[in-house]
């Protein structure tokens, strides 16, 4: 007997689910049958009792036998029928859910009205009448009622052939009334067949549709990878709270950690085993916070809430819990802080941006595990939400203003001008004149740069036509793209824009990209260094030198000029190493080709030095600082 086999006939096993349906059908189906048969057993017992009093006034009184034997079967299928339509409506309105009773109320009805069925149809058999009664009983509890397929033919065929027997021991049946029953049970078990298989396959299909939906309830309550609670639960279990707040006599602190170096853990275990990283790092994190609330917020990073008393035990718990787990990778557990002001309408957004920023902090500093937000903080939390808020206003209003730092030639010794690189600076009506440190980082943040830089193109192409209309000899500058400029807009087709939009030729305009930028989307990065290039623009490899050198950019990317960071020129006189390390990156860029830039030039003897080396380009505070004017520098 295969599965299928064994589930339709209700030998294998059936969910909770699906007998549960059968089961709050059945008693849905009981529902209008009890009020059928109440009606139908009022209906007789009303007759009945106009015949007692009708052959009474004829002088022919039923006796009280006969009374009993009619009577009594109408009261107690009445009865039965009161007790099942009773409990119907109970169920019906949710008010109880005890299936045992509603079986045990089911199993009585059918019981009672075959007996009933099979009494009176053998009453109207033996006066020569049709057994209609039977078959109204019989339609009843087979037809409007889900059996399975082995309680069915057991229950039909004890039913049909104890009714023919009855009949047959009080007057023979006929070959065409044995015929008749055996149809009518053939036909009654099929109707049960059908009416179970249709409501198993539909209960199935109910099942299906509700686990897909509790799936999607999970998934928007429940982080899908660790099983806890997701950022969005948070939220709304925290906005609950904080509606209140000022009721509690305890405060409250709001926790943002983030797993510090997770990549590195990845890359040396897999993804597989960074992934059972984060479940047990959520489990255990369950345990620590087990009388508080955490979520697992994105990527490695989790949020939780405590009372402010047990923050920093908490986070030494969970600072053990990662150093048990990290194996051979040096991970650390980063911990931002934010305690709430005992106050109504606290936003948890920017509770946790505040959390973040203040986990942020601390990246940078290895020994520090803990950092809780305080005023400073807040001065640049404020400073970052107006920047987003405020940046399309800032270009809109002309509050970014565009900085030229001059570019001399180095290798000749002359320090004659030749280019300007493009620098940004903000101009704020409430912050005051902005560095680039104050801005870009959080506009890289937030996905925000491109408004940014776009503003600084059209604004460098600006000037340009300016000098070119003024009968000017203008020299090429140099502008910086963001990683995420070619992820955000298409760079390629912008530049061409502005270009033709001010007729300002492309040899005037340099493109610097930095080392980072080149790590993702490798081929969409070649792709428009390739378009940049055949529309004869100048690309420079930017902050050579910077933390993310490999000589695989070299081997792998075609630039024009290597510009190499200013880190090289740091400690210049005291650390002897970066003079030979300066003069082996100008050897080998001239191997390949390229034209060499060395900004952070802050003295003269740094600029003979590279002079003396070979580089071709210098740029830094002895040639000229940025200057919202393009003045020509001396020495």
């Amino acid at each position: 007997m295969n599965h299928r086999q064994r589930d339709w006939l209700e030998f294998g096993h059936q969910s909770d689910y699906v007998r549960k349906y059968i089961h709050a059908d059945n008693i849905r189906a009981s529902l209008y049958v009890s009020i059928i048969v109440i009606a139908l057993e009022v209906w007789m017992l009303l007759s009945l009792s106009r015949m007692i009093v009708d052959s009474a006034a004829a002088g022919t009184p039923r006796d009280l036998a006969w009374i009993i034997n009619h009577g009594a079967w109408y009261v107690v299928l009445l009865v039965v029928s009161i007790a099942l339509f009773v409990h119907a409506i109970r169920f019906m309105r949710r008010k109880t859910y005890n299936a045992r009773a509603g079986n045990t109320l089911l199993a009585i009805f059918a019981v009672t009205a075959l007996a009933f069925g099979i009494h009176f149809g053998y009453n109207s058999y033996m006066k020569g009448e049709q057994i209609l009664a039977f078959v109204t009983m019989v339609f009843f509890v087979f037809g409007l009622i889900v059996w399975k397929p082995v309680p069915a033919f057991f229950a039909s065929t004890l039913t049909f052939g104890g009714f023919y027997l009855y009949i047959d021991h009080g007057l023979p049946a006929t070959y065409g009334t044995q015929v008749n029953l055996f149809t009518l049970w053939i036909t009654a078990f099929v109707v049960m067949l059908a009416s179970y298989t249709r409501q198993v396959s539909e209960a199935s299909k109910a099942e299906r549709i509700e686990q897909a939906n509790e799936r999607l309830r999970n998934i928007a309550t429940f982080d899908e990878l660790t099983g806890i609670p997701n950022a969005h639960t948070f939220n709304n279990a925290v906005s609950i709270l904080f509606k209140g707040i000022d009721e509690f006599s305890v405060s409250y602190a709001v926790l943002y950690m983030d797993i510090e170096n997770y990549k590195s853990y990845n890359d040396k275990y897999g993804f597989v085993a960074g992934d059972n990283l984060l479940r047990d790092v959520a489990e255990g994190l369950l345990e620590i916070f087990s009388t508080e609330l955490v979520a697992r917020y994105s990527d490695d990073h989790f949020v939780a809430l405590c009372e402010t008393e047990v923050v920093e035990s908490r986070v030494a718990s969970a600072n053990e819990l990662l150093h048990r787990l990290r194996g051979d990778v040096r991970l650390h557990l980063k911990t931002g802080v934010f305690q709430p002001e005992m106050k109504e309408g606290i936003d948890v957004s920017q509770a946790l941006d505040k959390a973040r920023l203040a986990c942020n902090e601390i990246k940078r500093h290895p020994g520090v595990r803990m950092n809780v937000y305080d005023k400073s903080l807040e001065q640049q939390f404020n400073r970052r939400q107006h920047i987003i808020n405020s940046v399309k206003t800032a270009v809109a209003e002309g509050w970014i203003k565009v900085y030229y730092q001059p570019v001399v030639r180095c290798s000749d010794g002359s320090a004659e001008l030749c280019g300007y690189e493009a620098l940004a600076r903000w101009d704020d009506p409430e912050y005051g004149f902005m560095p680039p440190f104050a801005f870009i980082e959080t506009l890289e943040e937030f996905r925000e740069i491109d408004k940014l830089d776009r503003c600084v193109i059209e604004q460098v192409c600006r000037d340009l036509r300016a000098a070119l209309d003024a009968g000017e000899q203008p020299v090429p500058v140099s502008l910086n793209f963001s990683r995420l400029d070619f992820e955000l807009y298409d760079v390629t087709v912008f530049l061409q824009e502005m270009s033709q939009k001010y007729a300002v030729p492309s040899d005037l305009l340099d493109i610097e990209i930095t080392e980072s930028a080149l790590t993702v989307q490798v081929s969409e990065l070649r792709r428009n260094m390739a378009i940049l290039h055949d529309s004869h623009y100048s690309l420079w490899l930017d902050d050579f030198g910077s933390g993310y050198s490999s000589l695989n950019v070299l081997k792998d990317f075609r630039f024009d000029v290597l510009k190499i960071d200013m880190a090289f020129l740091r400690g210049f006189e005291d650390n002897k190493k970066s003079q030979p390390i300066l003069q082996s990156i100008v050897a080998l860029a001239k191997e390949l080709n390229m034209v060499t830039l060395c900004e952070g030039v802050e003295t003269r003897e740094q600029f003979e030095f590279l002079t003396s080396i070979g580089c071709d380009r210098a740029q830094g505070y002895l040639f000229g600082k940025p200057s919202p004017t393009k003045e020509v520098p001396s020495l």
